[in-house]
C-alpha cells in the first residue's frame, strides 16, 4: 500500500494489555462499532483506509490515524502506555553480500573444494529430481499409468549445507530431535510452494493481499533454513520436521507496516505457535508496542526470535527494532569461520536504557536455501542467522516441551559456543548456537 492511500497512522499501546475492543474504543473516545479486529480485517482483501481502526486483541494495541493534537492528548492519558508511529519495517538481508565479504577467507583449499563439490552436488541432485518428475509425467501421458519398473530406483543422499553442520543440527537429529510437533510461524514475505518445504498453513496481513505466497524470496529462504525437509534434494533445515506456517507481514517489495506485523504476532499467539521467526526490522530504538507484544507472546508460550539487524558500521550500528525489545532473542550473523559479519548490528548504546542486546549468533553469510520457482539461492544477512536460531528453538521445544520461552532462550544461550572475548559480549552475545548441546 502506498503512503498516499492513508493518513499517518499510529500504534496506541494501552497500560492494560488485556484491553479489548470495547475498552479501547472508550479510551480513544470513538464509537464502539468503528473499531475492528485487526487480525480479521487485515486477513481480507480489503485495502486499509484512513478511517479504519484496528485493535489487536491480546496485545493491548490499536492502530489508527491521528492528528498531532490527538497524539499529544493520548500521550498524556494515564490509560495509555505509548503512542508511536506505525513504522515501516524491512526484510533484513544484505544485498551487497556475498561478494563483498568472503566467508571462506581462511578456509583451506581442500575445504573450499569440498564446499564447491557439495554445491555442485546439490545442483545435480535438484536437476535429476526435476528430470525424474518430467520422465514420470511423460510416461503417464503416454501410457495413462506408470509402472514401478518404468524408472530405475536412484539412491540419493541428502547433502548437509555447511551452515547446518556448523550449528551441529545433525547431531541433534541423530538423537531423534528434528522439530517434530513444533509449530514455527515465519513472519516474513510469505513462503512459496517448493519441493523442499511443507507449509502447514498460513495467512497474509499485507493490506489488500490474501495469498501468503512469496513473490519476493526472502521468506522462502528463511523458511528453508528453519525447516527444509531431509528428502534427498536441495538443502535441509535446522529442524526438518517442524511445522512451518507462512505469515505474510511484508509485501513482495520486502517491507511492511508495524500494524501488519502486530497482526501476525497476534495471529501466532491465537493459533498456538511455539516459535516465531522475525527476520525483519528497522534502525530504530525499542518500540513499546513490540516490547508489549513480545511479552504477551512469551506469556502465551511463544518464543520470539529476531534478526539483530544489518546496520553494523552505519550511523545506527546497534541492534534494530524489534530485536532490541526485551523478551526477544536477538541474533547476530557470523561467517563460515565463525567470525562476525561486518554488517551485523551490535550493542545498545544508541538507545535508552533497557534495550535488548545481541543474545546469540548463527551463520548469516553466503547461506544457501530455498527460493521461489523451486530454486535455491545464496543470501547473506542477519535474516539468514535468525532462522537458524528459530530452528534451534524448535529442537529445544521438542526436547523440553514444558519449557517456557524464557527457559528456551536461557538454554540456547547457556549452551552456545563462546565466540569473541570470553563470556557474553556485544558482538556475539553468548556465542554460536549449538543445537546438539541445547538438546542434551
Amino acid at each position: 500500500m502506498s503512503k498516499k492511500q492513508i493518513e499517518k497512522r499510529y500504534i496506541v499501546t494501552f497500560v492494560d494489555s488485556a484491553t479489548d475492543q470495547s475498552s479501547a474504543a472508550e479510551v480513544l473516545d470513538i464509537a464502539k462499532d468503528t473499531i475492528q479486529d485487526g487480525v480479521s480485517l487485515l486477513a481480507t482483501d480489503a485495502e486499509l483506509v484512513a478511517s479504519d481502526v484496528l485493535h489487536f486483541d491480546g496485545l493491548g494495541s490499536t492502530s489508527l490515524s491521528l492528528s498531532t493534537t490527538e497524539v499529544d492528548r493520548f500521550k498524556n492519558d494515564k490509560r495509555v502506555l505509548a503512542v508511536e508511529e506505525d513504522l515501516e519495517m524491512y526484510a533484513l538481508h544484505d544485498e551487497s553480500e556475498p561478494w563483498q565479504e568472503n566467508p571462506f577467507s581462511s578456509t583451506t583449499q581442500e575445504e573450499l573444494l569440498a564446499q564447491h563439490y557439495r554445491q555442485g552436488y546439490q545442483r545435480g541432485v535438484s536437476d535429476l529430481y526435476q528430470k525424474l518428475l518430467a520422465d514420470a509425467k511423460g510416461l503417464y501421458d503416454a501410457q495413462g499409468s506408470v509402472s514401478t519398473e518404468a524408472i530405475s530406483p536412484v539412491l540419493l543422499v541428502q547433502p548437509t549445507p555447511w551452515n547446518i553442520t556448523l550449528v551441529k543440527a545433525p547431531l541433534a537429529w541423530a538423537r531423534g530431535f528434528r522439530g517434530n510437533g513444533v509449530k514455527v510461524a515465519v513472519l516474513d514475505t510469505g513462503i512459496a510452494n517448493h519441493p523442499d518445504l511443507v507449509i502447514s498453513g498460513g495467512v497474509s496481513f499485507v493490506s489488500g493481499v490474501v495469498s501468503f505466497n512469496d513473490g519476493h524470496g526472502h521468506g522462502t529462504h528463511c523458511a528453508g533454513v528453519i525447516g527444509a525437509r531431509n528428502n534427498s534434494i536441495g538443502v535441509v533445515g535446522v529442524a526438518p520436521l517442524a511445522s512451518l506456517y507462512a505469515v505474510k507481514v511484508l509485501s513482495d517489495a520486502g517491507s511492511g507496516q508495524t500494524s501488519w506485523i502486530l497482526a501476525g504476532m497476534a495471529w501466532a499467539r491465537q493459533n498456538g505457535m511455539n516459535v516465531v521467526s522475525m527476520s525483519l526490522g528497522s534502525t530504530s530504538c525499542q518500540s513499546v508496542a513490540y516490547t508489549n507484544a513480545i511479552a504477551q507472546l512469551n506469556a502465551a508460550g511463544v518464543t520470539v526470535v529476531c534478526a539483530a539487524g544489518n546496520s553494523g558500521g552505519t550511523s545506527f550500528p546497534c541492534v534494530n527494532s524489534p530485536a532490541n525489545s526485551i523478551g526477544a532473542i536477538a541474533v547476530a550473523a557470523v561467517n563460515a569461520n565463525k567470525v562476525r559479519a561486518s554488517f551485523s548490528s551490535s550493542g545498545i548504546t544508541c538507545c535508552p536504557a533497557g534495550a535488548n542486546p545481541v543474545n546469540i549468533s548463527a551463520p548469516g553469510v553466503s547461506v544457501n536455501s530455498t527460493a521461489p520457482a523451486n530454486g535455491y539461492k545464496v543470501m547473506s544477512g542477519t535474516s539468514m542467522a535468525c532462522p537458524h536460531v528459530a530452528g534451534a528453538a524448535a529442537l529445544v521445544k521438542q526436547r523440553f516441551p514444558a519449557f517456557t520461552p524464557a527457559q528456551v532462550r536461557a538454554k540456547l544461550m547457556a549452551t552456545a559456543a563462546d565466540l569473541g572475548v570470553p563470556g557474553n559480549d556485544p558482538l556475539y552475545g553468548a556465542g554460536l548456537v549449538d543445537c546438539n548441546a541445547a538438546t542434551l
